[in-house]
């Protein structure tokens, strides 16, 4: 009988980078691709390119119409056949630190709410595979582990809170969902040729400053001591891949930088590859908040008050667990001054034509 999987959040681009990193592991699946009406033609162009870039991919990839929000996904049950699905990738959320609450409650927390049910009526299911995010810690500080959930935190936006009810019933549903719970940090581009279909995250930063004259003063927010947990798309896909694969199910993983940098060093790694000499001024968390709430401030910087919230927050994302996990496999992440220069080239080039807001 073929095992088969489900995959949710195509055509973005982690599960792009995944698809062929886990089929060419499943040598006999068909990938059912949940795909909305409105991005049919995009995923049906990424299959194609897909395709023509991994030969093993050919006629194995099936877009399946349907949407995470609606009963039964949408899914015409003719579509598929229920009883040959033996995993679900679900990448599909809201990823936007600005969502407002309707919007992601409706995908983030209704639509796991439904592939959750949907998973029910898959009676060979031998791992639900969900792509969380570190950030379900919320305003929690310190450390925070892959063992860590609710911690009794508030939540800076709709997205972390979203988040974290959905893993919530996730994990609720332990007695008959196999899960396997996959924490990504902030994710930037890879690691290899920078690339990326989102700018968001830091890249506003990196934009800001490259626009900045040679010798610049540049804002350091609080202590300038709190670490920025950035990870490269390349790891994420790997690191899932190995997972997916080997790891017992029930599990949570933190997918982010063991040693982040902080605020401060990032901006100054920021620049020294800009070739720009700064000048760090210290301000107030508060009066940072107060004057990215104007939009003049948001147009011509192209910051917005959300993305403070993540600059001077003391949470020090822990994945010794993962970390241990991936070790006979030869993967851990890069230092980022090991590839920022590729990051930064590859946002300059495409400043004009990458997205900065993701698919939704």
């Amino acid at each position: 009988m073929s095992k088969d999987i489900l995959i949710t959040g195509f055509p973005g681009f982690i599960a792009s980078k995944l698809l062929p990193k886990i089929m060419k592991d499943r040598k006999d699946s068909v990938a059912y691709l949940l795909v909305q009406d409105k991005f049919y033609q995009k995923a049906q162009t990424e299959i194609n390119i897909l395709e023509n870039n991994f030969e093993f991919l050919k006629g194995r990839l099936k877009i399946i119409r349907g949407d995470l929000r609606f009963n039964n996904l949408g899914i015409n049950n003719k579509a598929l056949d229920f009883n040959l699905i033996t995993e679900i990738f679900n990448l599909a959320a809201v990823y936007d630190l600005r969502v407002n609450k309707d919007l992601a409650y409706d995908v983030n927390v209704r639509g796991t709410q439904n592939i959750l049910a949907f998973a029910k009526n898959c009676r060979q299911l031998e791992k639900f595979h969900h792509v969380s995010t570190c950030y379900v810690a919320g305003w929690y500080t310190g450390i925070f582990t892959e063992d860590d959930f609710d911690m009794g935190q508030t939540f800076k936006n709709f997205y972390d809170e979203t988040k974290f009810i959905s893993e919530k019933y996730i994990r609720d549903s332990k007695d008959f969902i196999p899960y396997i719970i996959y924490r990504p940090s902030v994710v930037i581009g890879d690691s290899e040729n920078g690339e990326t279909n989102k700018f968001d995250g830091p890249y506003p930063v990196i934009f800001l400053l490259s626009k900045m004259p040679c010798y610049t003063f540049m804002t350091q927010i609080g202590s300038g001591n709190c670490p920025v947990n950035l990870i490269h798309v390349d790891y994420v896909v790997e690191a899932i891949r190995i997972l997916s694969k080997h790891s017992s199910v029930l599990s949570t993983y933190h997918l982010s930088d063991p040693e982040p940098l902080t605020q401060l060093q990032l901006i100054q790694l920021f620049a020294q590859v800009l070739n720009k000499k700064i000048i760090t001024v210290k301000v107030s968390y508060s009066f940072m908040r107060t004057i990215m709430k104007s939009s003049i401030v948001q147009d011509l910087s192209g910051l917005y008050p959300e993305m403070i919230d993540y600059f001077d927050h003391n949470l020090i994302l822990k994945c010794d667990k993962t970390l241990e996990f991936l070790k006979p496999y030869n993967l851990k992440p890069k230092r980022l001054n090991e590839y920022i220069h590729n990051i930064i080239k590859f946002a300059q080039d495409n400043e004009s034509v990458i997205s900065k807001s993701g698919l939704w």
